[in-house]
């Protein structure tokens, strides 16, 4: 499954993921995005596992193509570095339920952070795991892509670990995380697959040591020390056209006006691409 990174009037997708305004209920998320002027969203499995009532008021508002992902499932190993295989399966059946309910493109994939994981144990345990969701997703039309994180306790922690995790499975597919990218070095993207690339998160972060950096220290775009211009021209340059989400995790966003954020945030993001006329006002 390969989303199209295209909108019908032109141009690239770009969403709002839901971590930007995480203590906003989901139905009105997809209200504050779409006033904002995003294409749509990307919902947190951590609001909506515990809140069937949330996913039953966002059901009937959202529009096709509207969610990307569910973002997502965190695949865990052992000290040994194999696949915990009994919690996937069992973290795996509600959050394909919940996206067969809202229409999800996607479902989001991460591997664990855990230090000290064998990396090649942890490759083959993250491949082994990715087949099991790709095959149960599929089942049910959803996508399945799959996220590095830059954590130094991650030991999938680069672009290339990444691609060499997915580079032999067929049906699994790339996101890219610009903070994710920053704490992993901020290494040149010309052997990165780019044409397994799914969807590109947007996000800037402080002038902290890059790996000491945390998701709650991201920043909207412009605010912060990543090489975005430089990300997003690598990616241009070698053919790819979105989709993009502004993801954020930072708390002093979720205590602020949502609508205030997501305009805001649209505003960067389509400056950032060269988009201005896609702003909402």
């Amino acid at each position: 499954m390969s989303a199209s990174g295209g909108d019908p009037n032109g141009g690239p997708r770009v969403f709002l993921n839901g971590a930007t305004i995480m203590t906003t209920p989901t139905a009105e998320h997809i209200r504050v995005a779409r006033e904002a002027g995003f294409d749509g969203v990307e919902v947190r499995a951590e609001r909506l596992l515990d809140r069937p009532e949330e996913v039953a008021a966002a059901s009937p508002i959202v529009q096709p193509r509207e969610v990307w992902s569910l973002n997502g499932l965190q695949l865990q190993v052992g000290p040994d570095g194999r696949l915990d295989g009994e919690r996937a399966e069992r973290e795996l059946s509600p959050r394909l339920a919940i996206s067969g309910v809202l229409g999800a493109e996607y479902l989001l994939v991460v591997p664990p952070r855990q230090a000290g994981v064998d990396r090649g144990r942890a490759i083959e345990a993250m491949r082994e795991g990715l087949a099991l969701v790709r095959d149960r997703a599929a089942a049910v039309g959803v996508g399945v892509a799959f996220e590095f994180l830059g954590f130094a306790d991650c030991p999938i922690d680069s672009p290339a670990l990444a691609a060499e995790v997915v580079g032999p499975m067929d049906g699994v597919d790339l996101v890219l995380d610009s903070c994710h990218w920053h704490a992993s070095g901020s290494a040149s993207l010309a052997d990165f697959p780019v044409d397994r690339l799914a969807m590109v998160h947007l996000n800037d972060a402080p002038g902290k040591p890059p790996r000491e950096i945390e998701d709650a220290d991201r920043v909207l775009p412009g605010n912060g020390v990543i090489r975005l211009a430089d990300l997003v021209a690598q990616l241009t340059a070698r053919g790819y056209g979105g989709p993009w989400s502004l993801e954020t995790f930072n708390p002093t966003y979720w205590a602020a006006d949502p609508r205030r954020i997501a305009s805001e945030g649209r505003r960067r993001v389509g400056a950032l691409l060269g988009e201005p006329s896609k702003v909402a006002g």
